[in-house]
């Protein structure tokens, strides 16, 4: 495929909500113009050395991130971006080429792959400490890091440290992160395309198995395709990443518009001896610059990448089937769900993603002020059913009755306590899989007063009681 050079003659607007729609002449734009959000068009473009004009980066009006940066100057790196993706691991699709340290099988066959920094070393350590003390898993485990964020809170590290040297918690490799591009999302690419290990099941630290998931590698899903994603609770009939089918994303990577969930990226199990051309595409969109994907906001990180990477070159993956589950708590007739949960292909629960509250072996007390936490709770509860007035002192009172207040807050800093954090979850919600799966809807909300806001946000499923089932979970 040949590499396009166009330049820009501007933006073009059309009414109708749609790209091909009336055109409005009134709203046209230059090319260095950003387009506001809402305006349905596309940009006027010419290449320079046929001379023929025609139209890229076509938009309806659905609404984007609200960060997304649109100008059709950028359409030159818009029209040559799949392009450059294609050139870019043509080389990886060579029966002689081989991601790092595969040839060498340097850590063996199959492991478990984190990364982690230092907010996340106790999700780590008590994942860890699951693996190997409950559930009995002796998969060696590698724990990417980058040096320069262990450095911002010294000592960090250690806890994982002195896991590894416990005897019977065994094969514990460190690895540092060396490239200054692999910061945040990126460090888990980098992770996965540099890892010691030719099979490599990779786990965010605060992903929490329920039994050893070494089975997974045996699985016939796994050995078929070398390739297992699991589905986000988002897709493009209800998503908060806009990833719908009027996305200019399609256009982009030059692909058909995929009706499926979005993939959720806390887990996955990739073998890389077969994979490595994915896996070199799954880089270039991470790293590669400019970047339209991330300037057009156009994904969330890296959650979807790895499932666009397989299909952009046509390779096979298998999808867990099983929508995500929700893992919390129930307090009266009110579920609050805080942790994803994920499955293998039987159905059966593998993960607990502990992704809204996380763990942190940490004091995290402040002072509260129960007084006017109860005047909040009652004038949120009122303004829902569109009461506006200031709450009496005897309401307040009242409130206070039912309040479930904590333990006595600490003005100290934040420090080890040695005290496990408190238990969440006791329910599991669960969308039954004969239900439609134009019924899976998950809305998340910030947690009410009563909760504290630090600890991140609830989360419920939201469909026909025909098509969601709730049960209690054992903890045991």
């Amino acid at each position: 495929m040949q590499w396009k050079n166009i330049t820009c003659i501007g933006w073009r607007a059309t009414g109708n909500c749609k790209p091909d729609g009336p055109r409005e002449i009134a709203n046209d734009l230059t090319c260095d113009e950003l387009v506001p959000d809402g305006s349905s068009g596309y940009c006027e473009v010419q290449d320079v050395n046929t001379g023929k004009r025609f139209r890229v980066m076509r938009r309806t009006c659905a609404k984007y991130k609200k960060s997304q940066v649109f100008r059709c100057a950028d359409a030159h790196q818009f029209v040559n971006y799949h392009i450059e993706a294609l050139t870019a691991v043509k080389s990886a699709m060579g029966s002689d080429f081989a991601l790092p340290n595969v040839q060498t099988d340097s850590h063996g066959q199959d492991g478990i792959v984190m990364v982690v920094y230092p907010k996340l070393i106790a999700s780590a350590y008590a994942t860890i400490r699951t693996l190997r003390d409950v559930l009995g898993c002796r998969l060696p485990i590698e724990i990417w890091f980058r040096q320069d964020e262990i450095d911002r809170v010294p000592r960090s590290l250690i806890p994982l440290q002195q896991l590894a040297q416990n005897e019977t918690v065994s094969k514990i490799i460190f690895r540092e992160i060396n490239d200054s591009q692999a910061v945040r999302f990126g460090a888990k690419i980098f992770a996965h395309y540099n890892s010691g290990f030719e099979r490599i099941l990779f786990l965010d630290a605060d992903n929490v198995p329920v039994r050893d998931p070494a089975y997974l590698f045996k699985s016939p899903e796994f050995e078929k395709t070398g390739a297992v994603f699991w589905p986000d609770y988002w897709n493009p009939h209800y998503t908060i990443f806009h990833l719908h089918e009027d996305s200019l994303l399609w256009e982009l990577l030059d692909m058909p518009y995929v009706d499926m969930f979005e993939q959720e990226s806390g887990q996955m199990l990739i073998d890389r001896r077969r994979h490595a051309a994915p896996l070199e595409l799954v880089r270039f969109f991470a790293f590669h610059q400019p970047n339209p994907i991330e300037k057009l906001k156009l994904l969330w990180g890296d959650k979807d990448l790895f499932r666009f990477a397989w299909i952009k070159l046509t390779v096979p993956f298998y999808m867990i089937q099983t929508p995500p589950a929700v893992a919390g708590t129930v307090n009266g007739t009110s579920f609050c769900g805080m942790t994803m949960v994920q499955h293998d292909a039987k159905g059966d629960v593998v993960f607990l993603h502990r992704n809204a509250k996380k763990l942190t072996g940490e004091v995290l007390y402040k002072p509260v002020n129960y007084h006017i936490e109860a005047r909040k709770r009652i004038r949120s509860r009122w303004n829902k059913q569109g009461i506006y007035k200031i709450p009496t002192e005897d309401e307040v009172v009242a409130e206070l009755k039912i309040m479930k207040k904590t333990l006595p807050p600490t003005l100290e800093p934040p420090e080890p306590d040695g005290i496990a954090d408190q238990i969440i979850w006791t329910h599991m919600l669960s969308f039954r899989n004969d239900a439609p799966r134009l019924e899976y809807k998950v809305k998340s909300f910030s947690a009410p007063p009563h909760f504290q806001r630090s600890r991140g946000v609830t989360v419920s499923a939201s469909s026909g009681e025909a098509s969601i089932s709730i049960c209690r979970v054992s903890l045991s």
